[in-house]
């Protein structure tokens, strides 16, 4: 038995020999449970391995008369002991308990812990030692401030990593674009954060930097867990297809199946970019959820925008200039002419108003009909707004809308090709009573109030019989809705018609 005056008995004992098998039983159990940390174990087992040969020097040293030396290598002993013991113990702490409730503390949490401990574990041993710490303070103390002035970088560093890890602003696992670099955080260390690009690099940044520069985190919003972020992929078609076209048929592709890397919400979209030289230019936004395939997941958009155009038959447009060489002779622009007109004419027959006109009069007023295309989700005509047009829907369907105030606009018909609407407002002058707003591609012919008052000047009983056209719309419709009887059907078409052509005489000074 080894015994050292003032100290703790510290011969090996059977106390020494049960704390030494329960340390062994948990180091087994750590390799275990732990493969990937039978480094960190194997390293504790070997201090504690060192701690007991120490021991075992001591007491030779004291056998033979050097209590003085025994001293000292029993305290490096207990030492060594302690770190093995704290070794251990974090490994418990931070990779079994804090694991098995899904909780990751950063390794420079792990490190200042560990520190903390091995401190009080040597102030512990110092005190049972009798060794007088206010000298050591008191000598360090110069020895620190001309560290402290040596080593400013390296601190900036080490309270740069400190601040990083207690606000959370950048965490492992985060991706972030640093001076035109982008990567994934692996690692916040005491001196630098390294960041592993796509390319597979590792870059250092010291955390000094890092705290000093705008850092972007990719993909990262306030409050929102999920990790996502929007990209951009272009492409180019024709003039000749139309771009709502072009898209409804791309969206459908990008969202008719899942594709891998591509968040369901919020959905891609598909927007009209640029006008091209010689094609419009679109492009696909959508969300990304894995930063690390970007190149990846904007292939696989492509490849699904590839085969939806070539199952469209539209291909997709390259860079060119066209010249066209025209022979504008005499026959070629009345042959043009006439085109238009059947069209124009064809158009106008779909209107019940003016099928009391004359031949000529429908040419002429067939010739003023001007196109006027408008795209899904725009208003053709505004409520309240006064306009002299009528319009004549030749393809697609529109939505009545009425706004009542206080309220929000609500739907009240529909008007499905071939139809017309907007007419009191070119026979009587009115302000527009409702909106109609395209819900598909809508193709259009606009006619004016000048257009036909050329009609009304030259032969004024059209005027009565478009108010009698007029007129019996109104009372079928009114007879749907209000149930009106015969006689008061009767009744309604007279009244309606001596008050729509008053209307019309008076804004046309008829």
């Amino acid at each position: 038995m080894c015994y050292l005056p003032g100290v703790p008995h510290l011969t090996i004992q059977p106390e020494t020999l049960r704390i030494g098998g329960a340390f062994t039983l948990l180091g087994l159990v750590l390799l275990f449970l732990l493969p990937k940390l039978r480094r960190q174990v194997i390293r504790m087992g070997a201090f504690y391995v060192a701690s007991l040969a120490l021991r075992v020097v001591g007491a030779g040293l004291d056998a033979i008369g050097m209590p003085s030396s025994a001293r000292a290598i029993d305290f490096i002993a207990l030492v060594l002991q302690g770190t093995s013991f704290l070794g251990l113990a974090a490994i418990v702490l931070f990779d079994v308990l804090l694991h098995a409730v899904r909780i990751e503390a950063p390794k420079i949490l792990r490190d200042i812990a560990f520190a903390c401990a091995y401190l009080a574990m040597l102030l512990y041993l110092f005190s049972e030692y009798r060794v007088d710490v206010t000298g050591i303070v008191a000598t360090s103390a110069v020895v620190t401030a001309v560290i402290g002035f040596s080593l400013q970088d390296t601190l900036a560093n080490v309270m740069g990593g400190v601040a990083l890890q207690m606000d959370d602003s950048i965490s492992t696992g985060d991706w972030i674009l640093f001076d035109g670099v982008s990567g994934i955080v692996r690692e916040v260390r005491w001196r630098h954060t390294s960041i592993e690009t796509r390319n597979g690099d590792t870059l250092i940044i010291p955390n000094s930097v890092l705290m000093k520069t705008p850092v972007l985190l990719q993909g990262k919003r306030v409050g929102d867990p999920d990790q996502r972020e929007r990209r951009w992929v272009s492409f180019q078609v024709g003039y000749p297809y139309q771009p709502t076209l072009v898209a409804d048929l791309v969206l459908e592709a990008l969202t008719r199946s899942p594709i891998a890397n591509v968040a369901p919400s919020p959905q891609p979209s598909v927007i009209v970019k640029d006008f091209g030289d010689s094609a419009a230019v679109f492009a696909v936004r959508y969300w990304l959820t894995d930063l690390f395939n970007d190149d990846a997941t904007d292939s696989l958009v492509r490849t699904r925008i590839h085969f939806a155009l070539k199952r469209a038959g539209i291909p997709f447009s390259i860079p060119s200039q066209a010249v066209s060489v025209t022979n504008e002779d005499r026959e070629r622009a009345i042959h043009q002419q006439e085109l238009g007109l059947r069209e124009s004419l064809a158009v106008l027959e779909s209107v019940s108003i003016f099928h009391t006109l004359t031949e000529p009069e429908r040419v002429q007023l067939a010739s003023r009909l001007v196109y006027a295309p408008f795209a899904r989700g725009e208003a053709v005509i505004i409520q309240g707004h006064v306009a002299h047009h009528l319009y004549i829907l030749s393809k697609g369907t529109a939505e009545v809308r009425v706004a009542v105030e206080g309220a929000p606009q609500r739907s009240v018909a529909m008007i499905q090709a071939p139809d017309f609407f907007g007419e009191m407002g070119m026979l009587t002058g009115e302000p527009r009573k409702a909106s109609v707003h395209a819900i598909s591609d809508v193709e259009c012919w606009r006619l004016d109030k000048p257009s036909f008052e050329e009609i009304l000047q030259a032969r004024p009983k059209v005027a009565d019989d478009v108010s009698t056209v007029l007129a019996e719309r109104d009372v079928n419709l009114a007879v749907v809705r209000e149930g009106l009887s015969a006689e008061a059907s009767k009744v309604r078409l007279s009244a309606m018609h001596d008050t729509i052509l008053g209307k019309i005489h008076r804004f046309f000074g008829l």
